[in-house]
């Protein structure tokens, strides 16, 4: 193959013997070549250092070219301003008002209602009925709340109505139809309960099992509540409504930090989410996937019981920067989320939650079984946690969302509170 100059070139300058001093012709030549070699280098590079000069000279002054223009139409910006004030100052203002309203409260609404379409809904109000009991149905003080089941998934497919979805967090949201008051109670998902069918287990199988429906079924039989109505959000839903109301704040520890980014690790190869590791303990601004690893971590001190506890710590911040959102940051949300979610709310009563979030507000926030009312057993070769007793802790429960002081239990509670006590006596 024949050689290019360049690689002639690079073998006369590497070569340091010029050839033999007494054949002087030879000694010239190879001299002259070199000599010749490292001239044009050297023209080459003068000649590029001169136009890379020119080429910056140029951009200089169409920088400024740029910047003399700018300060004109600024100057001409503030001109037309300062004249439009004089003319019609409050008229102006007006407008440009009653455009954000019409924009707001009718191309907005109608843009929400349509993404409200995207959303995986299910109606089970009528196939829950069955599992509410005749005493629950008819309790005024519990008809004065909306009660809703709130599932955070292990999924991965979003096929969050069915498939091996174990319920990585159970919620009861109870929202006061009046006041807008929230209690939450996370059901800790190792808490063995009746999930169907007189099977004891840990709770968070009935998701796995039979969908929304075994589970909020469970949670009526086994806790006295009318439940119809559920939201369930996988890893991406929860990510993306925290990074459309631009993250949350909150303090992290050393050993919580380093589980996070193993968390998020994982959640790039089960989902291809990228991250940005957390570099430092203390207070952080999170973005969503690391607020959701943060929610995932069970592993510290406090194991199950601290999750949920960070679940609704997460929770109760999202609900608060929903508050603080204009109209248009909430449709952003509800862009980001609606089609992760499933839901049995229909459009009107999606919209109409959306449109309340200013005025709700978190006032109790706890967990079920309580600290004092729970043991461990074994039952089944799984480690559980187990509501000793089961009545117990239904009164608690009762007392914490709705305010009855002397709430008895049906007598499905107390049949299931015989059995589940079984396991530890």
């Amino acid at each position: 193959m024949a050689k290019n100059r360049k690689q002639i070139e690079d073998e006369i300058l590497r070569n340091e013997v010029l050839g033999d001093e007494e054949d002087y012709e030879e000694y010239a030549r190879l001299r002259d070549a070199r000599e010749g070699v490292r001239s044009r280098k050297t023209r080459i590079e003068q000649e590029e250092e001169a136009r890379q000069s020119r080429e910056y000279e140029k951009r200089r002054q169409l920088q400024e070219e740029e910047a003399r223009r700018r300060a004109e139409e600024n100057r001409l910006r503030t001109y037309d301003k300062k004249k439009r004030k004089k003319s019609h100052p409050i008229l102006g203002f007006m407008i440009a008002l009653l455009i954000l309203i019409v924009i707001a409260g009718v191309g907005g609404l109608a843009y929400m209602r349509s993404l409200l379409t995207s959303v995986n809904s299910i109606d089970l109000e009528e196939s829950l009925q069955s599992s509410i009991s005749p005493q629950v149905r008819d309790d005024q003080a519990m008809a004065e709340y909306q009660n809703i089941a709130l599932f955070g998934v292990d999924s991965r497919e979003q096929d969050l109505l069915d498939g091996d979805n174990r319920s990585d967090s159970i919620m009861i949201c109870s929202i006061h139809k009046k006041t807008g008051e929230i209690k939450l109670v996370s059901v800790y998902r190792d808490t063995v309960l009746d999930i169907g069918g007189g099977e004891f287990r840990k709770c968070n199988a009935a998701y796995a099992y039979g969908g929304p429906q075994q589970a909020i079924a469970m949670l009526n039989s086994n806790l006295d509540l009318n439940i119809t109505d559920f939201v369930t959000v996988g890893f991406e839903g929860l990510a993306d409504t925290i990074d459309a109301l631009g993250g949350i704040d909150l303090e992290i520890t050393e050993e919580e930090r380093e589980y996070m980014n193993s968390y998020m690790d994982d959640m790039y190869y089960e989902i291809g989410t990228d991250y940005d590791e957390v570099t430092e303990a203390g207070m952080q601004h999170l973005s969503g996937i690391q607020a959701t690893a943060y929610c995932r971590i069970r592993y510290t001190v406090g194991d199950d019981f601290r999750r949920a506890e960070r679940q609704r710590t997460v929770l109760q911040l999202t609900l608060q920067k929903a508050k603080e959102a204009n109209p248009f940051q909430l449709i952003s949300v509800a862009n980001a989320v609606l089609g992760k979610t499933a839901t049995s709310l229909d459009n009107t009563e999606l919209l109409m939650l959306i449109l309340r979030a200013r005025n709700l507000e978190l006032t109790e926030s706890t967990g079920f079984p309580s600290e004092e009312d729970r043991t461990f057993a074994t039952i089944g070769g799984e480690s559980c946690v187990v509501p000793y007793y089961l009545t117990t802790n239904v009164k608690t429960l009762h007392r914490t969302l709705f305010g009855q002081e002397d709430y008895e239990p049906s007598s499905v509670v107390e049949e299931n509170n015989e059995i589940i006590n079984s396991y530890v006596q």
